[in-house]
């Protein structure tokens, strides 16, 4: 039997519970909110740089979009298991007990793409500003 299907609450104290509850779901979920509204707002501010298309704008995109997949997927992983493991609206509960284990290794497996992306494209941003500061005359500029 699955851990999700036992019908049991989690171990802990009221306090535990209340302060996993605050963390898990209003933390995690208002700085992935935050980190979603500066993502989109860096994608429109780097879409509108049109004047001269370059590598470091495209990668700062493409950083932004990742990071935004990986907030996306961190929002079904960590504040909807604590709802399904702690929640107590029953109707909402039975729903989520049904759909989450389903859900989870397809956020992880979505969670954890984006992060090793995220890792690459850092990489490869520090490369760029590396060769363009350090390297400027081998730049080839188009």
């Amino acid at each position: 039997m699955s851990p999700w299907c036992n019908a049991t609450k989690p171990a802990g104290s009221p306090t535990y519970l209340f302060y996993r509850t605050v963390v898990d779901v209003y933390v995690v979920s208002a700085l992935c909110v935050a980190g979603v509204v500066g993502n989109l707002l860096s994608m429109i501010v780097l879409r509108k740089d049109r004047d001269r298309p370059n590598a470091t704008n495209w990668l700062l995109q493409a950083l932004a979009v990742v990071d935004t997949v990986y907030l996306l997927a961190s929002v079904l992983i960590q504040p909807l298991k604590t709802i399904n493991e702690i929640g107590d609206l029953a109707g909402a509960r039975a729903a989520l007990r049904r759909v989450f284990p389903y859900v989870e290794p397809q956020a992880w497996v979505l969670a954890s793409i984006a992060q090793t992306a995220t890792v690459w494209l850092v990489l490869l941003v520090t490369v760029d500003r590396y060769v363009a500061v350090c390297l400027p005359l081998k730049v080839c500029i188009v």
